[in-house]
């Protein structure tokens, strides 16, 4: 073969040249397939994303799972999947190691006494392999979460055996979580602190000139004159007939039709750091548990473990359930409300661990009550005239625009259009300070739409487009310019002062807390020594224990809190503040209602359950921190960084679209999104107009 290619070498070379060009064109076929694959399918990768003992939790079955939990709605970090599968490898190998594994006899005795017909049927083989295939992927992955199931429980069993509670203990913490304080108590904040300072300006002008590079003003400023049209005004003339008012509702799908919804909660506290693992691995197993039949728990089920887990007694002394109903949130502040996460399940699923306010939450979605037509007309008026008077707005700022880049005399403008606008001329001219972007401005905020909207504005007497703003539009006309430069104090004085006050109570909150805390008070005094010292008290009856104490997103409790109330007397004020956080608080009891002696009598034997299941869970719990301890410390588990990175990039390349506008909110007659400002402003609306029903 060899001389026949050297007597034909010019055909030798034609051939060589050929293949040549067909191996690079393949290649560059072949890399342009594998760069089209920049998201390639995890689901069935193989490779370890973590190994316990040998054995491997691949990265497929992490993705299959965060997909599976993410139908739900319910989202879950990949680290913290990863941690759970990793308890259930140490669980299922301390099973091995105590040979308590379980038979197939049992698998199969269990899997019979879940599929037990009510109507006393006999067991239905090809029912329960259709239903092992919808929740596990596969019977046989079925069958081994089964049985994965009633090895824990013997492993629980086997570790806790010797667990014992007494009726002390349990009396105790009965007492604990049953007994009635009505406070008095003083929160004090940096914010507060900083608010009783009262600095000279000399101080100030110190302060000024040593941090005076922190108020260079680095960007241009601009005084703005504008033409100010409110859309609620416009809005106030214009009317909404009860036909089109009923056709908004009738097309309103059927969760926007909704007053709210009932929720149950299991509520685990973090009272401090060095718990927070044993917390969360306590929560992961009562949502396993509550899993074992299905993703759906009945009321009564989720109830029973509520009352006998949740360390919130206002809500686990009924079953877990809410007070008063969930509603969607129009409130921005509110969306990492963990209850808002209910509102995209099915009535019966229960949420994963949610980590907030130092504390795991279990919620449960209950039943949807709905609201007629008549409870949402309001709303939907309200709703109606806003979208119709923006586009009424939108028009007229358009017109006024086009006569003030005439005019070039925003009060002249103002008196041609006050009628149409529903305004006073004076209510319709409005001027800023010199500002710049980021500034706060009088009556709009930081608003990003009128900064881009001045942005083009640079001599004397241009005038720009209409800009919507909170609650209306803006047409602007540029008053006078300034280029950067150093601040004068006159000019930043306010800022100056909040920085030199924050300063100054950041060094004093602790002193100041403590120095109430020592005066000679009762809690009847309480309130005038807040006033004295230029705080505010505030008052709370039948708290109780676990609790939070305050108000809004700043409540909280500790431990140590909980401590120091418990063991005041009625009238007794707490000798020293008690620190949470960068906050502060100096409590009095004015009244003390003890925990009833015979209530609990009636529910001892239920109680010393509820006690010795919870005691047993956080032995449970301890013992396998200390298996997983023990086993890092060996090198036996390994968590792959990489892998997680890939799953993570996975995750956001395949994350689903973001969720089209909520039911239920108004929309352009063109299909466009209302502008957020006008946005905000009719949700707040909505909001005034469902708290008034």
């Amino acid at each position: 073969m060899l001389k026949f290619f050297k007597r034909m070498e010019r055909t030798r070379n034609a051939i060589l040249i050929v293949f040549a060009v067909l191996l690079v064109a393949s290649m560059i076929v072949f890399g342009a397939i594998m760069g089209t694959q920049t998201n390639p399918d995890l689901t069935n990768n193989s490779e370890a994303a973590a190994t316990v003992g040998g054995e491997k939790i691949t990265i497929g079955e992490v993705v299959t799972q965060q997909q599976n939990i993410q139908r739900r709605g319910q989202p879950i970090p990949t680290n913290t999947l990863i941690d759970s599968l990793i308890r259930d490898k140490l669980i299922k190998i301390e099973a091995e190691r105590l040979g308590l594994t379980a038979s197939d006899a049992e698998v199969a005795e269990r899997i019979r006494q879940a599929n037990v017909s009510p109507d006393g049927k006999p067991f239905d083989q090809e029912l329960y392999e259709r239903n092992a295939v919808n929740q596990a992927g596969s019977i046989s992955a079925f069958e081994d979460g089964v049985r994965e199931n009633i090895s824990a429980e013997k492993v629980q069993a086997f570790v806790t055996s010797g667990v014992s509670v007494s009726e002390e203990e349990v009396l105790n913490d009965y007492k604990r979580k049953n007994t009635k304080f009505n406070l008095t108590y003083i929160p004090i904040s940096i914010a507060d602190i900083a608010q009783t300072i009262e600095p000279n300006d000399g101080e100030l002008k110190t302060y000024f000139t040593e941090n005076k590079k922190d108020y260079y003003i680095s960007l241009p400023q601009k005084k703005i004159r504008y033409l100010f049209l409110e859309t609620a005004k416009i809005g106030e003339k214009l009317d909404v007939p009860d036909a089109d008012l009923k056709e908004r509702y009738d097309k309103l799908p059927e969760d926007a039709k909704q007053a709210g919804v009932n929720v149950q909660e299991i509520v685990l506290r973090v009272s401090n750091a060095e718990v927070a693992d044993q917390t969360q691995g306590k929560a992961a197993d009562i949502v396993q548990n509550l899993r074992k039949e299905g993703d759906t728990i009945s009321e009564e089920k989720f109830a029973e473990i509520a009352k006998g887990q949740s360390e919130k007694p206002v809500t686990a002394a009924n079953g877990g359930r809410v007070e008063g109903l969930v509603r969607r949130a129009t409130d921005p502040e509110k969306e990492d409300d963990p209850y808002q996460r209910v509102l995209t399940m099915k009535e019966g699923e229960i949420t994963e661990p949610i980590e907030f306010n130092s504390s795991y939450y279990i919620l449960r979605r209950g039943k949807a009550e709905p609201k007629s037509f008549e409870e949402m007309k309001k709303g939907l008026e309200l709703s109606a005239r806003n979208t119709k008077a923006y586009s009424v707005a939108s028009e007229l700022a358009g017109k006024a625009a086009e006569e003030l880049k005439k005019a070039k005399d925003v009060k002249q403008v103002a008196e041609k259009f006050a009628s149409e606008a529903n305004m006073s001329v004076d209510n319709m001219i409005r001027e800023t300070g010199f500002v710049k972007p980021g500034d706060d401005i009088d009556k709009l905020g930081v608003s990003q739409d009128f900064e881009q909207g001045i942005a083009a504005l640079e001599n004397q007497g241009d005038v720009g487009e209409k800009i919507p703003v909170s609650g209306g539009f803006a047409i602007p006309y540029l008053v006078d310019k300034k280029a950067p430069r150093d601040a004068e104090f006159d000019e930043v004085k306010d800022k100056v002062a909040e920085a030199f006050k924050v300063k100054q109570a950041r060094e004093k909150v602790e002193e100041i807390a403590n120095r109430i805390a020592a005066e000679p008070n009762s809690s009847s005094t309480l309130a005038a020594t807040a006033k004295a010292n230029k705080l505010e008290s505030k008052e709370i009856k039948e708290f109780i224990l676990g609790s939070p104490l305050g108000e809004g997103p700043s409540a909280t409790t500790s431990e140590a809190l909980e401590n120091a109330i418990y063991n005041l007397k009625t009238g007794e004020v707490t000798k020293k503040a008690v620190k949470i956080g960068d906050n502060y608080f100096v409590v009095g009891v004015n009244e003390r209602e003890e925990a009833s002696t015979e209530e609990f009598a009636k529910q001892r034997d239920q109680l010393l359950q509820q006690s010795l299941q919870g005691k047993r869970g956080q032995v449970f719990s301890d013992y396998l921190a200390a298996v997983r301890e023990r086993m890092e410390k060996a090198g036996e588990i390994k968590i792959y960084k990489e892998a997680v990175t890939r799953i993570d990039e996975f995750n956001a390349q395949t994350a689903p679209p973001p969720q089209p506008q909520q039911p239920g909110m108004p929309q352009m007659p063109n299909g466009q999104q209302i502008p957020p400002e006008l946005m905000q402003q009719i949700q707040q609306q909505q909001q005034e107009q469902q708290q008034g029903q």
